[in-house]
């Protein structure tokens, strides 16, 4: 978690437009963590105002097929029918433009808390060595990996270039399974978390993962830098002490291998 006693502020100032006032430019200025929290929640702000721009309705071009129906009279095209066909249409463009605001808006929320939760369980089970059980019998391992992911191959297949796997658990992040796959390089560990999409969703979560973002995000957290992204229904995590290029890095080639 964040040491800045600030920082669980950010969100709440911008919104309501204190963050402009002197004492948070001056937290701004000197401390990092709240800066890029700041620039993220622009950001997010600038994707919501650029879907809804692109979605306006073409009003111009409703009303010209309407009078273009209304001279063409028919005894099965009635203007009030022509108007509730074009209203319905209208309500389905608006309500697929809200799924996909919520949606995406959901996804960023819950990848963020998974990467939140991703750092504390590196942070107790590989930095300060936590006595929990872990699998590194190379069977066990797989059994593991074929459970959480169906494919048995997984944890050698992503493993970084230059790292070997130490060992294999199950974990919870943000309230869900993960497989936490610990690597070495011989002079540091990092944490690789991997999750097949849950098959028995339904319908309303299935929906808005449609719309969930898939790229890789790198961001740092305490001390930490952490990647992740999603690929063939599989979300993966990575979390390192690495700078976060290198983290990004790391994460993409992983994905690759998959």
């Amino acid at each position: 978690m964040m040491n800045c006693s600030y920082y669980e502020q950010v969100t709440d100032a911008y919104l309501c437009g204190d963050i402009e006032t002197a004492e948070w430019r001056a937290h701004l200025e000197r401390c990092p963590s709240c800066a890029a929290k700041l620039r993220s929640e622009s950001d997010f702000d600038l994707v919501i105002k650029h879907a809804v721009n692109e979605e306006r309705l073409q009003t111009r071009q409703l009303e010209a097929h309407v009078r273009a129906a209304i001279r063409q009279p028919s005894r099965w095209r009635s203007p009030m029918l022509l108007v509730m066909r074009y209203g319905v249409a209208a309500m389905v463009v608006f309500g697929a433009l809200v799924i996909a605001t919520f949606g995406y808006a959901k996804g960023r929320i819950d990848r963020s808390a998974v990467c939140v939760d991703a750092v504390d369980d590196h942070q107790e089970e590989i930095v300060g060595k936590a006595p929990r059980k872990w699998r590194s019998d190379a069977t066990e391992v797989a059994a593991l990996s074929q459970k959480m992911t169906g494919d048995p191959t997984v944890p050698e297949r992503i493993a970084p270039a230059g790292y070997h796997l130490i060992g294999a658990r199950i974990c919870l992040l943000h309230g869900k399974r993960y497989m936490h796959l610990d690597y070495s390089d011989g002079s540091k560990e990092i944490s690789l978390f991997v999750r097949h999409h849950d098959s028995d969703m339904n319908v309303a979560s299935r929906v808005f993962h449609w719309f969930e973002p898939r790229s890789t995000v790198a961001e740092r957290i305490d001390t930490f830098a952490v990647a992740s992204l999603e690929k063939h229904d599989l979300a993966v995590v990575l979390v390192s002490a690495s700078p976060t290029t290198e983290v990004r890095k790391i994460v993409t080639d992983a994905a690759k291998q998959l």
